[in-house]
């Protein structure tokens, strides 16, 4: 691999991280309790709609072949451009720390009890810096690693769970109406826009394309939604779907049923570690987004000074950001009125200018 780029599988895996970050930011909750036992076919009908816009982000890409902070710089007035950095900046902004407050929350109440939120914040926001400061191939290379690591532990609870599984709690499907599958899909999907928007940030020329590969990312997006599914199978099943709409965070209730051979007991701690993975890369890839708007705005100098107010903004605002599913849903909704604008004036200009030429 050359310096300064990551492969294809480590981009897609990156994907695969900030697609999953769903299941910390929105979670399960906001589906079922909307759509019962049919939130499992909700998950596959959003799933599709988040696979159409993955691939108008991958396409639109590689059309540019630079990152979107670039595109705007090179297509719009400046006052414009200024304008939709600064509405950047601070939605991406709030969503970062809205995960990293949902993130430091979670920590404290399922694995560090005896630790004070403070500190747990602050360990994951110095930990991030660490990795924004390294940039995007040591991003990179970590979310390959743990991609596997995922994998793993994902396939241990599984087989966990077995044992407690009853089909017969899946049961009554199409219950629920059209508006309820139709919102269900809705949460599912939007909550993948940010995600996929952070993406936009790396430049395909920072990505070793190749042709038996280009497929790899609407491959691991596709893992992420039927890993998504299944897990939600598994919980239904499990609890039943009374008891899942009770508990804000089904998945870790369903974990605490799992030992081994009467010999690992809260093995859910060890579980829980998928989680914070996928909070963790949306956090990184957001800091690293705010981080490149900001050196549009000044030069690139000093790095350590803007990491540490970067550090600093994180853990004070960690603290005070709501930590409300349905703000960052709307964030999500309003991302993606202001991408599918951005690319529809770009097809538009596109299509006046030949035919300004043809004329």
């Amino acid at each position: 691999m050359k310096p300064n780029k990551i492969t294809v599988l480590q981009y897609s895996t990156i994907t695969f991280f900030l697609l999953n970050s769903f299941l910390m930011n929105v979670g399960y909750h906001k589906i079922t309790t909307n759509s019962y036992n049919d939130s499992i076919l909700d998950i596959l009908l959003g799933g599709v709609a988040i696979l159409l816009f993955g691939f108008f982000i991958f396409h639109f890409q590689k059309k540019k072949k630079q990152n979107i902070l670039d595109t705007i710089q090179k297509h719009f007035p400046k006052i414009i451009k200024i304008i939709i950095l600064i509405t950047l900046f601070f939605f991406i902004g709030f969503t970062s720390i809205y995960a990293l407050s949902i993130l430091t929350s979670f920590i404290h109440y399922y694995i560090l009890k005896e630790v004070d939120s403070i500190i747990i914040l602050m360990t994951l926001a110095i930990t991030t810096i660490y990795i924004v400061s390294k940039g995007i191939t040591t991003i990179g290379k970590i979310s390959e690693i743990f991609f596997y690591i995922y994998l793993l532990i994902f396939i241990i609870s599984s087989i966990g769970l077995i044992q407690y599984i009853d089909l017969s709690n899946l049961k009554p499907l199409f219950i629920t109406d059209f508006q309820s599958h139709l919102t269900s899909s809705e949460i599912y999907f939007f909550s993948s826009i940010t995600p996929l928007l952070l993406l936009t940030i790396i430049p395909t020329h920072q990505v070793e394309l190749e042709q038996k590969n280009k497929k790899l990312p609407y491959l691991l997006i596709l893992l992420s939604i039927i890993l998504v599914f299944i897990q939600l199978i598994l919980i239904i099943s499990v609890l039943g779907i009374h008891l899942t709409n009770v508990y804000q965070t089904p998945d870790m209730i369903v974990y605490k049923k799992i030992s081994f051979l009467n010999v690992l007991e809260r093995i859910e701690v060890v579980l829980a570690f998928n989680n914070i993975l996928n909070s963790l890369f949306f956090i990184i890839m957001g800091v690293y987004f705010i981080k490149e708007i900001i050196y549009h705005f000044v030069p690139k100098k000093k790095e350590h000074i803007l990491y540490t107010l970067i550090g600093i903004l994180l853990i004070i605002l960690g603290n005070l950001i709501p930590t409300d599913a349905s703000f960052y849903l709307l964030i999500n909704i309003v991302l993606f009125m202001i991408s599918f604008f951005f690319i529809l004036f770009h097809y538009l200009s596109k299509y006046i200018r030949s035919l300004l030429n043809f004329s």
